[in-house]
């Protein structure tokens, strides 16, 4: 995101001159902000059908556990009493504790364990909460911030498995809160044979630590991308930063503003305050705007870390 706001930035400003409109100054703490609800837009579900959720319910044979109105093989609570589907984070957490007692109540019944794609779960989801008896429940969506989550990431054994090629920070959580429900829900098969190896039971989820993990892995993909220090050097130079800051990028005033942390919308928020100013001086010694690559924009965050 920062890579293209600062590569899009020359056009936006031309734009916004044409249109006589005055240029906005984003503080740190509001680019910060601004990054947090891009980010969050990505867990919000596209729109699902109840008629095609009651058909992939049917499909699953869900309905021979779960009644509407009425319990059904092995006192499976109806659907109707379903409060979790106001929240999906917390439907996300039911259906993952559910597990267990879904695989013994699946194998007396002699039937298959059932993948479920995103679509059908975010259908599924849409037919329970357009029942009568469920449609008024206010909606919630919450996530955590007391930091617990990377702690039960371990606890829980997530950490255990989740190395090497399977390491979070190659494997970046995406998508929606239901993606990540699906994802969840066939993988708990493998999961439970894990635990199951060393012996251990099934790792359930206590009140509130599903938005904990959730608030972990959402604070990844923020603060977690790691860049080379050494490239950034070398791209601070390729990119002629040098040609109006110190040799190096050590010059007083450059080490005035970064202040020792800088992140991806730390340099937004430069972008939109310096930017012009930087374009002028750029244009003025006939230097083209610097383009950066996601992975040359990290780089060149790393880089101005170690200068402070």
């Amino acid at each position: 995101m920062a890579s293209a706001m600062w590569n899009h930035a020359p056009a936006m400003w031309s734009s916004l001159e044409a249109a006589g409109a005055a240029k906005p100054v984003i503080t740190e703490a509001q680019a910060g902000d601004l990054f947090a609800y891009f980010q969050s837009i990505r867990y919000f579900d596209k729109p699902g059908d109840a008629a095609r959720g009651k058909r992939v319910f049917a499909a699953s044979r869900c309905g021979e556990c779960h009644g509407r109105l009425t319990a059904m093989f092995g006192g499976a609570p109806p659907i109707a009493s379903w409060k979790a589907a106001a929240s999906p984070i917390v439907f996300a957490q039911q259906m993952w504790n559910h597990f267990p007692k879904m695989e013994a109540a699946m194998a007396k019944q002699k039937i298959g364990w059932t993948a479920l794609t995103s679509q059908e779960l975010t259908d599924i989801l849409v037919y329970v909460q357009a029942l009568p008896e469920t449609r008024g429940m206010a909606r919630e969506f919450a996530l955590n911030g007391d930091g617990r989550g990377e702690a039960l990431f371990t606890e829980k054994g997530c950490k255990g498995c989740h190395q090497g090629s399977l390491d979070l920070d190659k494997r970046r959580l995406t998508g929606t809160v239901t993606d990540f429900a699906a994802a969840m829900w066939n993988h708990a098969p493998a999961m439970r044979a894990e635990a199951k190896k060393f012996g251990k039971p099934f790792p359930a989820l206590e009140a509130g630590e599903m938005q904990d993990l959730m608030s972990f892995l959402w604070d990844q993909q923020i603060y977690g991308e790691q860049g080379n220090a050494i490239k950034g050097g070398r791209v601070f130079a390729k990119k002629q930063c040098t040609s109006c800051h110190t040799a190096g990028g050590a010059g007083p005033d450059l080490k005035a503003r970064l202040h020792g942390n800088v992140r991806s919308f730390s340099m937004v928020s430069t972008l939109w305050q310096h930017g012009s100013a930087m374009l002028k001086g750029m244009q003025a010694k006939q230097l083209a705007w610097p383009v950066f690559t996601d992975g040359e924009m990290l780089d060149l965050v790393a880089y101005l870390n170690g200068l402070s």
